[in-house]
């Protein structure tokens, strides 16, 4: 695959291999995450010199993937009567680790500055330990890495600051990185933004899907997964990947995007950046058993349910250039309370007030809530209003002009019910006694089908009683 004309081509793998049980930050081992299906990724952080590309910090040297797989075997037989031949098949589940889903994947490099192909590219290694982030905490764990400023002489000379934050999830399958590019120039530059990797399955790389319906990836995709070819009946040895590349509607789409038949992966974003301005690439990966998992997943991960979000501050949400722009609402008040003696009768209420363009017809316009994975889809009326029944509801307060929408700050508000116990507890939101003890939760809702994405992680304090109840108010 080739780069624009603007900007050059370096291989570079990462490796993730992702345990949450934060190893020692002094050294130069990777940290291991470990994500809720037991897949354990582990990621470079203080790499010294001299190192591959592949090495560089915040790539995933490798992943394992360890939940049970369901096998297909394929053998042919006779009919009872022994007149013709047909095929059958056996199911079974084997639980055996699957490796390598990565030989080095995602490093960053910085391939151009102010529109111009640099003659080497500058990578992304600080050389300095990742440390944990504070203020990302799940079932008492840290589950981002911060990793240190790249301003050395190369970056410095390109008027540019770069870090990267690695986040992986204990209540979903992903990991997610923040791709962090500063110009401390005086003025805008266009950057050429790389992210190279080689994946597990090498020469026997095979694509599975793209989100174009093909088996091309190109800058035009948004997603793809890939794992390891093998005869029809040969169970796989190594896990699959899924790689949500941007999203649709993307501010700064990439300008190529492809995988070799070596299986390195490459895509590379250009994204102008205001002087002392800031821009974020955000892409996320998710390893699973076979290639209909993944793609599953990382579909789903594409269209940015609200864990995707977590442990993102709102200046970050409004930085992130390669997916629809992700405007933080505003709230007014939230309340969730849980009834842990009693099923199906949680609930959600919030209100709050988003910014909304004018000359929509909000007739038929699909929308789709998520707090901490608590999901539900409506379809507005006319006046902004859905009520899907349940204790289920969603209204947007729009002024309206002949039908349609006029453009400014509008309150909204929706009300969810059901079960939420299990989806909350990674979030803090427990059915132990306590006492205004602080928690966050994450916010998404996504309008039309131009999927307008408005985001948040807002922040609670909660309490609760053992058995009862638990009550939790924004704060």
């Amino acid at each position: 695959m080739r780069h624009s004309r603007c900007f050059a081509r370096r291989t570079m793998g990462l490796t993730a291999a992702v345990l949450l049980a934060f190893a020692s930050l002094a050294s130069a081992q990777p940290v291991t995450l470990k994500d809720q299906n037991g897949t354990r990724y582990q990621i470079n952080t203080q790499v010294l010199p001299p190192l591959r590309d592949s090495n560089a910090s915040g790539a995933i040297t490798d992943a394992t993937y360890n939940k049970a797989v369901t096998v297909t075997s394929y053998f042919i037989g006779l009919t009872p009567f022994g007149f013709f031949f047909t095929t059958y098949t056996v199911q079974r589940q084997v639980k055996v680790p699957l490796t390598n889903a990565f030989a080095g994947f995602n490093g960053l490099l910085i391939t151009g500055a102010n529109g111009v192909k640099l003659p080497s590219p500058l990578v992304f290694n600080p050389g300095q330990p990742a440390t944990q982030d504070p203020n990302c905490i799940q079932n008492g764990q840290s589950r981002q890495l911060i990793f240190a400023t790249e301003n050395g002489p190369g970056f410095a000379a390109a008027n540019l600051q770069v870090t990267r934050k690695v986040f992986v999830p204990n209540n979903s399958d992903f990991v997610r990185w923040l791709n962090i590019v500063t110009n401390t120039g005086s003025t805008p530059q266009q950057v050429g933004i790389t992210l190279d990797g080689l994946l597990g399955a090498g020469t026997n790389v095979k694509i599975g899907a793209t989100s174009s319906g093909d088996t091309t990836v190109t800058a035009g995709d948004t997603w793809f997964t890939s794992g390891q070819q093998q005869p029809q009946g040969v169970p796989l040895t190594q896990p699959t990947v899924g790689f949500v590349i941007q999203g649709d509607g993307a501010t700064v789409p990439a300008r190529s995007a492809g995988v070799k038949g070596t299986g390195q992966a490459i895509v590379t974003y250009t994204p102008t950046i205001p002087a002392n301005g800031t821009v974020i690439i955000m892409t996320l990966t998710t390893v699973q058993g076979n290639f209909k998992q993944a793609k599953n997943e990382i579909t789903n991960l594409a269209g940015l349910p609200s864990i995707t979000l977590k442990c993102m501050s709102e200046i970050e949400l409004t930085q992130v250039e390669n997916f629809a722009p992700i405007a933080p609402p505003t709230t007014k008040n939230a309340t969730v309370t849980l009834k842990f003696n009693k099923t199906g009768q949680d609930t959600i209420q919030w209100k709050g007030k988003i910014t909304i363009a004018g000359g929509i017809n909000l007739q038929g316009v699909p929308l789709t809530v998520d707090v901490g994975g608590a999901r539900q889809s409506f379809t507005l009326n006319k006046s902004g209003k859905a009520n899907n029944g349940g204790g289920n509801k969603f209204a947007l307060n729009a002024q309206l002009k002949k039908g349609v929408t006029k453009q400014g700050t509008i309150n909204f508000s929706f009300n969810l019910k059901g079960d939420f116990q299990a989806l909350f507890a990674p979030f803090g939101l427990t059915n132990a006694t306590q006492k205004n003890v602080p928690v966050s939760l994450p916010l998404s809702f996504t309008v039309g089908t131009a999927q307008h994405f408005y985001g948040t992680n807002q922040n609670f304090n909660y309490k609760a009683t053992e058995g009862k109840t638990g009550t939790a108010k924004s704060s």
